[in-house]
């Protein structure tokens, strides 16, 4: 990565340094690196929805992938897609897909009651497999797939595009680096207003898959593990408000237990003075009431990171050094910008959809590397991210959603046929 400007500034009594990142500059770094590498990515799109559309668009705007192929559940409506697109094949059936021997990475881009079983035949078709977060609609369901794409050694992630982004690695850095000192508390918000979604209709009230929780609760549940690396969930606690059967707004409070920790807080402990640097805790509220902020704030004990709306595209980071009580018209002010790639040439579904291409030069980078597993998700992450929504859940809806697991108990000699008799 360069930095295309670097200047110091000073207003009133403010003074912050800004760094200006091109992320042409990083995609051209990153290919250069990929283009010794054999074969364009080629790509099968499973589901013809409005994700499934802006992902696709995002995969002609990324170097080094092609959408090759896409399946929905009817002819027409595959075909269509595939004229908008300009993809060269189209499958009225899921299964023709996942036969065919041109398409290198699958994406699951359904319904997310469906993620499970479609992801299942895909794994099964020893197809690397990207499936639209959440992974499934509960901890059951997400386990299985983990434990079935490690049983048949197939490359699965769940597509949390935030952890891609650039910004987000600059993040991931800079608490590493014990700049900002030790961890103490994450807080975040997301909220869309979903008054216009029509009930009962529109995915948002699913009794299954809908509701805030499965819809964004992701996103803010995954900034525990980029505060606190290697963390384990200590508890839970959530409360909110439904609407139409589903959750509506939900507001969380987590409790970590940190792997490690340094400097004087490592004597603290040794000297039974003090546990509170072992945990660590985040905080987020979730809505389908309002268009919030969508700003997240990192704290630690020697300075902040501010994350600029809309955080879970993050592309501005702020980082605020703490220089004494009360002395924040002092403080000093780092800001990192990595603005995204021109997303004018097409409309889109969802702001900013351009973003993907994060996701799939690094979906790409790990398939020419051999790797099984996102190294910035990994599927431990899935897992711990799952396990702490179905809390929510139970909390919040007076119980989760099992899902419909599908037994893997018919693996003989890896993929077998009848895997593909499950209902589409």
């Amino acid at each position: 990565i360069t930095f295309s400007i670097g200047t110091f500034c000073s207003f009133s009594c403010n003074s912050f340094f800004i760094k200006s990142v091109s992320c042409e500059e990083d995609r051209n770094k990153i290919m250069t690196i990929s283009s010794v590498l054999p074969q364009t990515i080629r790509w099968g799109i499973i589901s013809a929805g409005k994700i499934s559309s802006d992902f696709t668009k995002a995969i002609a705007a990324t170097k080094g992938a092609t959408a090759a192929a896409v399946a929905a559940r009817s002819a027409n409506a595959a075909a269509q897609f595939a004229s908008q697109h300009s993809i060269p094949k189209s499958y009225g059936s899921y299964d023709d897909l996942l036969r065919d021997p041109d398409i290198d990475v699958v994406y699951v881009g359904s319904i997310a009651d469906s993620h499970s079983k479609l992801a299942t035949k895909s794994i099964l078709a020893g197809k690397p497999t990207v499936v639209e977060k959440p992974m499934t609609i509960s901890l059951k369901e997400t386990q299985h797939l983990v434990s079935l794409a490690k049983k048949t050694n197939t490359f699965l992630m769940e597509g949390m595009w935030t952890r891609c982004f650039p910004a987000m690695r600059k993040i991931r850095d800079i608490i590493a680096s014990g700049a900002i000192g030790d961890i103490i508390t994450v807080q975040g918000d997301f909220g869309w207003n979903a008054s216009a979604s029509p009930y009962p209709t529109d995915r948002i009230w699913n009794p299954k898959s809908g509701g805030m929780t499965l819809d964004v609760g992701m996103y803010m549940a995954q900034l525990g593990q980029v505060a606190y690396p290697n963390a384990t969930v200590d508890q839970v606690q959530s409360m909110g408000t439904m609407r139409h059967g589903v959750d509506h707004a939900v507001l969380s409070n987590i409790m970590y237990s940190k792997s490690r920790y340094s400097g004087d807080n490592v004597m603290d402990d040794r000297n039974g003075n003090n546990d509170s640097h072992r945990k660590g805790l985040l905080q987020f509220y979730i809505t389908g009431s309002a268009n919030t902020e969508e700003r997240v704030t990192v704290q630690g004990t020697h300075g902040r990171i501010v994350v600029d709306p809309p955080a879970h595209i993050p592309t501005l980071v702020r980082v605020h050094y703490d220089e004494g009580r009360g002395a924040s018209s002092s403080s000093r002010e780092e800001i990192y910008h990595y603005p995204l790639p021109d997303d004018t040439h097409t409309s889109w579904n969802y702001p900013q959809s351009i973003g993907f291409t994060h996701q799939i030069q690094e979906v790409g980078m790990a398939l020419r590397n051999g790797e099984k597993e996102c190294r910035h998700f990994t599927l431990r992450d899935s897992v711990q991210v799952a396990s702490i929504l179905d809390d929510i859940l139970n909390q919040v809806r007076g119980g989760g959603c099992d899902g419909d697991v599908v037994e893997d108990s018919y693996l003989v000699n890896g993929y077998v046929r009848e895997a593909m008799a499950i209902p589409n």
